[in-house]
């Protein structure tokens, strides 16, 4: 028989008690995984005029409830020459498609990831544009030499956080009309000097560096070597908390312990990969994802560490032509109106799918 997952005990919520002022710094963080939009979910929206909201509507008031939203966009934004949007092989979505997202309280986007070059040099460009005319702070692709050499830092709650992201590919689009430019403009993490971006962010004045890898291989539940290497070379590097992403499917979650020069150690929070957050994949266990919640804390000596770690089991859910994502904890006891036995039951196996992976370590939130 199946061995059941041990079963952490949920809470239903938690909020951000903010410090009196003059106290140590703390922010509360979420992010979520794979920000896809595929063929049908663009033939589903295009019929309200590309409206994405509904897409989202029942997740909304979890990417709000923290300081600050991070999400990662895997695809390319806004309209490319002649071209019709389109999902799968090579994804470009109307710049409305930000809109829900924005709405909803995300504040941040990775784009580095296998999919940047999917129109282009002129796709990078457009997707860094629409980003940032919604309103986003973003890394992970850039439209010059100048942007990719310089430090990507954002201050939030008082804590200067420096960002990196690193993809592994580019499904060799490299090789199909893009220009050398462009492609020298991707951060590959196999050509990475991470200890030189680190010491460069630190030199900016980064309190907390934050790194987003785009890694491994699809379809997977578990870490390969490569992710494995990666993670330890970035934690030894300095970088404080790593999130990864490209298996669509969740995987593992937990602390490196790494040598710090003075002779002790510190805890580098690592996730390598928090799943879809919306797609229309059909493989199995690819409708699953979390929202990923943390709270970095100052200390008085003045380190910062990564704690209250826990995360929210999301599910997507095909309903006709539409594609929603949702908290699937919220929902075990009151399933949403309009879903049928089949999908209950799906999204149900999936939320005791995603605590197998990830244990009882961590906090389990279920809305």
């Amino acid at each position: 028989p199946t061995p059941v997952p041990a079963i952490p005990q949920a809470v239903d919520s938690v909020s951000t008690t903010p410090r009196p002022a003059g106290s140590l710094r703390s922010v509360r963080m979420r992010v979520v995984g794979d920000i896809m939009f595929c063929q049908s979910q663009l033939v589903y929206a295009k019929d309200s005029g590309y409206d994405f909201h509904n897409q989202f509507e029942l997740i909304a008031d979890q990417l709000a409830n923290a300081d600050y939203t991070m999400g990662n966009m895997e695809g390319t934004i806004g309209k490319y020459k002649s071209s019709n949007y389109s999902g799968y092989p090579q994804f470009n979505a109307p710049d409305v498609a930000l809109a829900p997202l924005k709405d909803d309280g995300i504040d941040f986007l990775t784009l580095a990831n296998n999919h940047m070059l999917d129109r282009w040099s002129g796709g990078v460009t457009n997707t860094v544009d629409n980003v940032e005319k919604y309103g986003f702070g973003h890394v992970g692709a850039y439209r010059t030499k100048a942007e990719k050499d310089a430090p990507v830092i954002y201050e939030v709650g008082g804590i200067k956080f420096g960002f990196l992201a690193y993809t592994h590919a580019t499904n060799s689009m490299e090789n199909r009309g893009v220009d050398a430019d462009a492609v020298a403009l991707v951060p590959y993490i196999q050509k990475a000097d991470f200890a030189a971006d680190v010491q460069k962010l630190r030199a900016a004045g980064a309190e907390v560096i934050i790194a987003f890898p785009h890694w491994g291989k699809e379809y997977v539940r578990t870490p390969d070597d490569s992710q494995k290497k990666y993670a330890k070379q970035l934690a030894q590097a300095g970088v404080d908390i790593i999130i990864g992403s490209h298996s669509h499917m969740v995987q593992p979650m937990g602390y490196q312990t790494v040598s710090t020069s003075g002779g002790g150690s510190r805890q580098v929070f690592t996730m390598f990969s928090m799943g879809n957050f919306i797609s229309d994949h059909v493989v199995q266990y690819t409708d699953n994802g979390v929202i990923l919640d943390f709270t970095v804390n100052e200390h008085s000596d003045g380190t910062f560490t990564c704690d209250s770690v826990g995360y929210i089991p999301t599910y997507t859910w095909k309903q006709g032509g539409a594609v929603k994502v949702l908290p699937s904890g919220k929902y075990l006891n009151n399933r949403p109106s309009g879903m049928d036995d089949e999908n209950y039951n799906r999204m149900v196996a999936s939320y005791y799918e995603i605590i197998e992976v990830l244990g009882d370590q961590f906090q389990l939130i279920n809305g």
